[in-house]
């Protein structure tokens, strides 16, 4: 992989809080997304953590990503519970005592009373404390609000501290809203040129000694993330002359393992396309065992898509008939490939095909899927329905 020759002074740290992330109980998914949105906004992450419900490790924690972190953002320890600190240690090692708000706890009252909570319960009162002089960020979803504190360390460097409720619902539009525009505000942003694709039918390995050869004389930063059956490939860079440089010998090498513009997904591509067919389409699907209708029927797609198991009594004009990866549903599994096999008839005259495609145990679905979705796009583009 290449590397930035530049560093950045503006790397935001993540602390996911409590004792069920540490456990294994929930996954920690709101540091994944806040990090790929600050990524994509040209923001650079640095350390997450993930802490404990214990007062000791949240302070050395929270401690330790203050050092060399210009941002830390915390999710999570904001509840009516004795085991949510995040507050109180916050409080300590910075040196501000707790305020209570009482335009917070206002809120706060109005929604549990909605709820048929009232009186509100006393514990509910920690909710309304904040360290002195932060800046509170209501949440319209829940009862735990959220806050930012500016701060200034030993070395006289101004660090923001913005401290989020856990529940992903209430968590990402504060972050959205609040949190991602006061930092662009404060110039964290320094990538300047970013772009990223997803890749499809090709082994990470395989790109990326491609690709990191290619990248190699640029000052320039690729990335990848496996995604089955897609690897998500990053390019980004602080200096344009050789981002421009670079990015056309990317795309032409990246060129075969892209479907469409290599932003979405086949089944997005599909589902939009068949949004924008505004016709019916039936499908019968016995490859994916429902796997296929579970991820394209959505409230925008269902009026157009008709999944059936016999085509005889099929009145729309597209029918596709799907079969294949039978050596998943048998349980073999000493094979490379398997097949696909895919009928369609449209308007009466049909056409079949049979792709060999990897086999790779219990993900071959997932594969089967997207390859299937990126066949009916195809279809439907090349047929300009």
């Amino acid at each position: 992989m290449t590397r930035d020759k530049s560093s950045s002074l503006h790397k935001v740290a993540l602390l996911a809080t409590g004792d069920e992330i540490c456990n294994g109980d929930i996954l920690n998914s709101n540091s994944q997304e806040i990090a790929q949105r600050l990524f994509s906004q040209g923001i650079h992450v640095g350390t997450h953590m993930s802490v404990s419900d214990n007062m000791t490790e949240l302070k050395t924690a929270m401690q330790f990503l203050l050092k060399d972190h210009r941002a830390l953002i915390m999710t999570g320890g904001l509840g009516p519970t004795s085991d949510d600190l995040t507050r109180q240690a916050l409080s300590h090692i910075l040196k501000r005592p707790l305020v209570f708000d009482e335009t917070t706890w206002a809120a706060i009252v109005e929604r549990l009373n909605r709820f048929g909570i009232s009186p509100p319960p006393e514990s509910n009162r920690q909710q309304a404390l904040f360290p002195e002089d932060a800046t509170i960020i209501p949440n319209p979803n829940g009862t735990a609000a959220g806050c930012m504190i500016k701060h200034m360390n030993a070395d006289q460097i101004e660090q923001f501290i913005f401290m989020l409720p856990g529940p992903p619902v209430e968590c990402l539009p504060l972050f959205d809203n609040v949190v991602l525009p006061t930092l662009k505000n404060n110039h964290f942003q320094s990538i300047l040129h970013y772009d990223k694709w997803l890749l499809f039918d090709i082994s990470e390995a395989e790109i990326a000694e491609k690709l990191d050869k290619i990248a190699e004389p640029f000052d320039c930063v690729t990335g990848y993330r496996f995604w089955y059956p897609y690897i998500e490939f990053k390019l980004h860079s602080n200096h344009p002359s050789d981002f421009d440089r670079l990015l056309p010998l990317i795309k032409n090498a990246i060129a075969p393992y892209l479907i469409g513009d290599g932003k979405m997904t086949a089944s997005e591509l599909l589902k939009k396309e068949i949004v924008k067919l505004n016709t019916p389409v039936t499908i019968c699907d016995l490859a994916t065992g429902g796997l296929l209708e579970s991820i394209l029927k959505t409230p925008d797609t269902h009026a157009w898509l008709d999944f059936t198991y016999n085509l005889e009594n099929a009145s729309s004009d597209l029918q596709i008939k799907i079969t294949g990866i039978t050596e998943f549903w048998q349980k073999e599994e000493n094979h490379k490939n398997t097949t696909i096999e895919m009928s369609f008839t449209n308007k009466g005259k049909q056409e079949s095909h049979r792709w060999t495609v990897p086999y790779r145990g219990y993900r071959v679905k997932q594969y089967a899927v997207e390859f299937i979705s990126r066949k009916i796009y195809s279809f439907l583009i090349s047929h300009r329905f």
